[in-house]
């Protein structure tokens, strides 16, 4: 097992494609849009280089710029490399279970009247379907700009998860309402159909 975090190994694959300064690297979460599918944020990009340069997975240098100022440039290490590498496999040899959100909602069920489950489906449904729309577009971007492969999956992978979390909305809305016996004034399909 890898002691290598999330986040750390978000920071150390910035740094496998070059080496960077913090700013760098913040500008590269944010193009990337890895605050999305990664636990790392701008204001923790500091203390993960900090552990990772005490890991010694991380080089600094220091380079004083043309306006007197000293800046960081972090490295990655042979060991770095070896230690990111083996957490790759380590994430793409075993199925991930996540936690999600809607699970304690599933849990409390009995908190809200089929009314308000029918219309906070119907909410979450179109939340789905917008989500659908932008991993559809980002790939169509990532695509025409002949981004790697790897880029354009993970566009498409989400698209693939939200697909089967919409199905699964869509099942478990018929399921709750032949169990509850209501009858909904219309279902999130009928009411796509209906715009």
């Amino acid at each position: 097992m890898s002691k290598i975090s999330n986040m750390e190994t978000a920071l150390l694959g910035l740094l496998s494609e070059k080496p960077m300064y913090p700013y760098e690297m913040e500008k590269s979460v944010v193009e990337h849009d890895m605050r999305y599918w990664t636990e790392i944020s701008i204001s923790s990009i500091y203390k993960v280089l900090e552990k990772l340069e005490k890991k010694f997975l991380v080089d600094v240098n220091l380079t004083v710029t043309e306006t007197n100022k000293v800046k960081k440039i972090y490295t990655l290490t042979e060991k770095g490399k070896r230690d990111l590498k083996e957490r790759i496999v380590e994430i793409m040899s075993e199925l991930e279970i996540s936690i999600y959100q809607i699970d304690l909602a599933l849990a409390n069920l009995h908190l809200l009247t089929p009314a308000e489950v029918n219309e906070v489906m119907a909410t979450y449904i179109s939340s789905i379907d917008s989500r659908i729309t932008c991993y559809i577009e980002l790939e169509k971007y990532l695509i025409e700009n002949e981004c790697e492969v790897g880029n354009i999956h993970l566009s498409r992978r989400r698209q693939f998860l939200i697909k089967a979390e919409r199905e699964w909305a869509l099942s478990f809305l018929k399921d709750y309402n032949e169990n509850t016996g209501y009858t909904p004034v219309s279902s999130p399909d009928q009411q796509e159909q209906n715009t």
